[in-house]
């Protein structure tokens, strides 16, 4: 076997022509779309990191956030049981100083009553003691007589 020098070399040139058109039109396409879906991956995690990234700091606000209103919702139940606290009491010592006020003026009040019936029983009994003196002085009254009429006063009395 000879080596026909002119094949070899028709057979290196139609490799390389092969190679050339290979490279032209499939490998260096092919190439070019892995390396833009590669860079699409690449910002797309570059994306979902900032994304967790901000989320982790929203969170952290958040949080923040919570903590800071419950502590101000602490102060403020606090405080309004501290308000509630202070107006029970004004409310409590105002009413017991309204109810003393109206015992004070009812007791005064059924004193001046209980002074005018003393008055008035005092007056009525000076009117029948009068009375009945008038009566047994009138004339010589036997002790059956005095004491009739002593009974009927009483008896008036009682009724008073």
């Amino acid at each position: 076997m000879s080596i026909q020098w002119y094949q070899l070399l028709f057979q290196i040139i139609n490799f390389g022509i092969l190679v050339f058109l290979l490279n032209r039109f499939l490998y260096k396409p092919i190439v070019k779309i892995i390396q833009q879906r590669q860079k699409k991956i690449e910002d797309s995690i570059k994306a979902a990191e900032s994304t967790l990234k901000e989320k982790a700091k929203l969170e952290e606000i958040k949080k923040k956030a919570i903590e800071t209103a419950e502590k101000e919702a602490v102060k403020i139940v606090e405080a309004a049981k501290k308000q509630a606290g202070v107006a029970g009491k004004k409310m409590i010592d105002s009413a017991k100083v309204q109810a003393e006020a109206e015992v004070d003026k009812k007791f005064a009040s059924m004193t001046e009553k209980l002074a005018e019936q003393e008055k008035s029983i005092s007056s009525k009994i000076t009117d029948l003691v009068v009375k009945a003196t008038s009566k047994v002085l009138k004339g010589s009254l036997t002790a059956k007589e005095q004491k009739m009429i002593i009974d009927q006063e009483i008896k008036k009395l009682n009724k008073i």
